[in-house]
């Protein structure tokens, strides 16, 4: 027997509910339905559309999207520009880099260092009569020793090397994440984004590689980045370098990475294998925030590069042919900042990686480096524990103490360069 409060689904129930009705007076009535009309029905929560959300298609974000795919998960990279286009200078990297590349897939550390420089000699020059400076000419040995090389590469080219094999609609480009929302445990976490236009996506798991400007841990941590230095970028072509040289002087030597220091400026040099620089300067007495070059100007770049490296202030002619050689078109400008040393991470489904967790200062070129590291240990874990929370939390642990130590210490050694920089 059907209980009394739901009357069985016959013609014979419908004429008590009737009568009930006409007894009811039109103003009660309107008001119950009003009432009915205002309660709030819950969503339900979007179903997750992939695995694993990666906020970020930088280096680190492209290596964890390769490893996820291998390991049987589907991966979304969500990118705030608007494209896969060229961006970036070059960097440095530690032979610990590779070695972690290495670990998670082979198949990438070859296509890595095909584009790659392999560095051979270090040297340090600084424009002080009675400071120190020398030259290293063994860095060639570290393959042997540390069983990979020290090595430099244009940031596209690492980018192009690295997203080889990963499908197109594996990216959502134009979406710069402004918010995330987690679910419960089966729900997931549902990322909002700065365009409106773009509407909220939902993965089980939210892996933020997307850099010091993250989105994530803004709203994880509420702190906010350091800035320290006013520095700018240039990646110079072979021939403009061998025309600079022979007219200034001084050579630039592909593997070999320089450090000069002086005038509180402090420049570094990567020579590329074909015969390119990379070059950077920066100004330890100007203000992180303000711009350097206001009007893009070749003639406003010459009146400051030849009043800051000029032959009377002891720039050595090598660094003097590279100014000769810049191109306001060249020059990648910005504000080289840092991250508060954090103890916590993540929650829940979400995490952070590489400079989303732990930016610090380029003083010892640790940055790409440390990111590939933190994927190593995310992957060692996820193999542990599978794709989980637990695996998350390991990961954070293990990974802390080591970036905060590195944090440390590349901002101790920014300390040092001010120092050797200032010679007056």
């Amino acid at each position: 027997m059907l209980p009394r409060c739901l009357p069985p689904n016959n013609s014979s129930s419908i004429g008590p509910s009737l009568e009930l009705a006409a007894t009811i007076s039109p103003e009660i009535l309107s008001t119950l339905v009003a009432g009915t009309a205002a309660l709030s029905v819950p969503t339900a929560t979007p179903r997750p559309t992939a695995d694993v959300g990666v906020i970020g298609a930088g280096p680190a974000g492209l290596v964890l999207a390769h490893v996820l795919r291998e390991r049987g998960h589907s991966v979304r990279i969500f990118e705030r520009r608007d494209s896969f286009r060229p961006v970036g200078a070059a960097v440095f990297m530690h032979p610990f880099a590779l070695n972690s590349l290495r670990a998670v897939s082979p198949t990438l550390e070859k296509q890595l260092l095909d584009v790659c420089t392999t560095i051979h000699t270090l040297s340090f020059t600084t424009l002080a009569e009675d400071a120190p400076s020398f030259r290293l000419d063994t860095l060639g040995d570290a393959k042997r020793v540390l069983g990979a090389p020290f090595v430099a590469v244009r940031f596209w080219d690492m980018l192009r090397a690295l997203r080889v094999g990963l499908p197109d609609e594996l990216f959502c480009f134009g979406h710069q994440l402004e918010r995330y929302e987690q679910h419960g445990d089966a729900d997931g976490v549902t990322l909002y984004f700065a365009d409106a236009a773009q509407p909220p996506r939902t993965v089980r798991y939210l892996i933020d590689a997307g850099g010091i400007r993250s989105a994530t841990r803004a709203q994880l941590l509420g702190d906010e980045r350091i800035p320290r230095l006013r520095a700018t970028f240039s990646v110079l072509p072979a021939e403009r370098v061998a025309a600079a040289h022979e007219a200034v002087g001084g050579a630039s030597t592909p593997g070999e990475l320089g450090f000069v220091a002086g005038d509180n400026l402090s420049v570094v040099t990567m020579g590329l294998s074909d015969g390119g620089v990379m070059w950077s300067q920066t100004d330890l007495a100007a203000d992180p925030t303000a711009q350097l070059y206001h009007d893009g100007s070749d003639a406003e770049l010459r009146a400051d590069l030849g009043a800051k490296y000029a032959k009377s202030n002891g720039w050595p002619s090598g660094v003097r042919a590279l100014v000769e050689a810049t191109t306001p078109a060249d020059v990648i400008e910005s504000t080289v900042a840092e991250l508060p040393v954090a103890w916590r991470w993540g929650d829940g489904h979400v995490t952070l990686l590489g400079d989303a967790a732990h930016a610090q200062l380029p003083a010892l070129g640790l940055g790409v480096s440390t990111a590939f590291g933190d994927v190593e240990e995310l992957v060692a874990q996820l193999d542990r524990h599978g794709l989980s929370q637990k695996a998350l939390r390991w990961y954070e642990r293990c990974r802390m103490p080591t970036c905060a130590a590195l944090q440390l210490m590349s901002r101790s050694m920014y300390g040092l360069n001010k120092i050797s920089a200032n010679t007056h």
